[in-house]
C-alpha cells in the first residue's frame, strides 16, 4: 500500500491540492477512479472536490457544493479520458442499499471520476482499487474567544489497489518536485510499501 501525508494550511491550499490531484490524473491518462473521502464535518472534503472539479474544467458558474441532501451531483469534466465527475455524499446513507438506489454503479466506470464523501459509511460498496483520503483539522493550542481561526488540515492519502498506487506514487513525486503542501515547505511521504 502506498501512503502520502501532507499538511494543508487553509482553504486556498486545499483547493490547490484538489487541482494538483486533477493534474496527476490528466498526466497519468487516468480513465476511471473512485476517491473515498473521510473526515468530520468541516474537514475540507467538499473544498477538495471543488478544487478537483475546477481543474477538471467544471466552470466557476457551476456551484460545487456538498450533495448531502441530494446524495449525488454530476458534472461534465474535461480531463483527457475523464469525461464525468460524480460527487457523492454518503453521510445520510444507511448502507450499501441506499448507495445502490442512488445509482452508484452507473457513476463508476470508464470515463468517470467518482468522489465519495463519508466513504466509511459505504466501504463495502466501494471498489477495492481506490484512493482513500482522510482529512483531519489540526486545532490550535490556544483559541481566542470570539474568533474561529482557519486551521491547517492533515491530509492522508492511501492507495488501495495497484492502479491507485500508481496514481499516488505520481502525486508523491509531483509534491516532492514542486515542494507543495501547506506552506510550500514540502511534504511528508510515508512511501510505498508492498
Amino acid at each position: 500500500m502506498t501512503k502520502l501525508g501532507l499538511t494543508i494550511a487553509d482553504t486556498d491550499a486545499m483547493l490547490a491540492l484538489g487541482g494538483r490531484v486533477a493534474d496527476v490524473l490528466r498526466a497519468a491518462r487516468c480513465e476511471e477512479l473512485v476517491i473515498e473521502l473521510r473526515g468530520d464535518l468541516g474537514a475540507g472534503k467538499t473544498v477538495f472536490v471543488r478544487g478537483l472539479a475546477r481543474r477538471l474544467g467544471v466552470p466557476t458558474t457551476m456551484p460545487v457544493v456538498s450533495p448531502t441532501f441530494t446524495i449525488a451531483r454530476s458534472y461534465a469534466a474535461d480531463c483527457g479520458a475523464l469525461r464525468e465527475l460524480h460527487h457523492v455524499d454518503a453521510y445520510r446513507l444507511r448502507g450499501v442499499e441506499d448507495l445502490d438506489a442512488a445509482g452508484f454503479e452507473e457513476m463508476c466506470g470508464t470515463g468517470r471520476l467518482t468522489c465519495v464523501e463519508w466513504g466509511e459509511n459505504v466501504t463495502e460498496a466501494l471498489p477495492e482499487d481506490r484512493v482513500r483520503i482522510s482529512l483531519t483539522p489540526v486545532l490550535p493550542t490556544e483559541l481566542v474567544p470570539g474568533e474561529a481561526p482557519e486551521c491547517p488540515r492533515d491530509v492522508r492519502f492511501e492507495a488501495l489497489g495497484p492502479r491507485a498506487a500508481e496514481l499516488l506514487d505520481a502525486l508523491a513525486r509531483n509534491e516532492r518536485t514542486t515542494g507543495q503542501g501547506t506552506t510550500g515547505q514540502g511534504t511528508t511521504s510515508e512511501g510505498a510499501t508492498a
